[in-house]
């Protein structure tokens, strides 16, 4: 009986091979300063830098959604909230972000100033950084495991600086294409806390000089900051268009 039971049972077909779903690409947009962190003061003397990140920020996330709806963009920030260095990389780091971008103005240290700049890590710092890795580590008091996690780090953050330094030579070429007549300050190496352990490539952003009239009149007219905003757009599909399969 239990022969013909298994006879007569229908047969079941091999499972097909199950489809994989990728996981949406993410960019985390870091709103520089806010709440007790005002920032730079305008050349009004009114306006906090923190006030315009957040619109900025707000208003590249917007025009992200509507040129890549397939991609998630976050910020680490949504309002006028005081954010911690490290809860910023924290906020990033835990959305597994591809791509994280610290946007800020800048304010004349000596004498009027003007242009826009890009900073990723410095080479020192993050050397620091692999180190730290390595101490921390579940397995730190290994020397072998040790070494191999920092080993790891290193070449994970090598290979973040590369994408993030090319990423950032986009930045400045689309804003130079937009803003002939303003200063071209390059990309630049720092050892700035908002970029330091996160887990993809980071880079900072200033987009001009808040304290000088023209340029600060520049970022807080809605027109003139959209062009702003348009440039980092098209620099960050480029990167999406050349690392969104390679992850």
């Amino acid at each position: 009986m239990a022969l013909a039971l298994l006879t007569t049972a229908p047969s079941v077909e091999a499972a097909g091979p199950v489809p994989m779903v990728e996981r949406p690409f993410v960019i985390a947009l870091d709103p520089g300063h806010g709440g007790s962190n005002s920032g730079c003061a305008a050349f009004d003397g009114v306006v906090r830098e923190k006030d315009v990140t957040l619109v900025m920020a707000q208003d590249l996330q917007a025009a992200l959604q509507r040129r890549m709806p397939h991609v998630r963009v976050v910020l680490t920030r949504s309002g006028d909230e005081t954010v911690t260095l490290a809860e910023r990389v924290q906020r990033a780091n835990a959305v597994h972000a591809d791509l994280l971008l610290s946007l800020h103005a800048n304010a004349s240290s000596s004498g009027p100033q003007t242009g826009f700049e890009t900073y990723v890590l410095d080479v020192g710092l993050a050397e620091r950084d692999a180190a730290q890795v390595a101490r921390t580590g579940s397995d730190a008091g290994k020397p072998g495991h040790a070494h191999a996690r920092s080993m790891l780090r290193e070449l994970e953050l090598s290979s973040h600086r590369a994408r993030a330094a090319g990423f950032a030579r986009r930045v400045q070429q689309e804003q130079a294409e937009r803003f002939p007549e303003r200063m071209d300050r390059g990309v630049k190496q720092a050892a700035f806390d908002v970029l330091l352990g996160a887990r993809m490539p980071a880079v900072l952003f200033e987009a001009g000089f808040l304290d000088h009239p023209e340029e600060g009149a520049r970022l807080l007219d809605p027109g003139q900051r959209a062009l702003v905003v348009d440039g980092l757009v098209e620099a960050i599909v480029d990167y999406y268009h050349q690392h969104a399969r390679q992850r």
